[in-house]
């Protein structure tokens, strides 16, 4: 069930990522450990903020302010896992 719900946490990030954040990055490169930072997909600090408000907006959840510098610095694998657990939390 876990695998399933990061499977989906995964595919939402990637969508809005490609779709309505059009940030450029090789979809079909990118993996669990790219990181969500440079060297990676290379997503900005403003960019991380507009993407957790769509996650926010997609699972109801809330992501303090202060929790969002370190998402930056994580990995795609880590930071599904760190949506997957907040999702569960509420």
């Amino acid at each position: 069930m876990e695998a399933v719900v990061q499977a989906e946490v995964r595919d939402f990030v990637l969508d809005t990522l490609a779709g309505p954040m059009n940030t450029p990055f090789d979809r079909a490169q990118t993996t669990d450990d790219s990181p969500i930072g440079s060297g990676g997909i290379d997503l900005e600090s403003l960019g991380l903020i507009e993407l957790i408000l769509h996650v926010e907006q997609q699972y109801s959840i809330k992501i303090p302010d202060g929790d969002i510098e370190p998402l930056g610095a994580m990995t795609l694998g880590e930071l599904v896992a760190d949506i997957s657990r907040r999702r569960a939390a509420q």
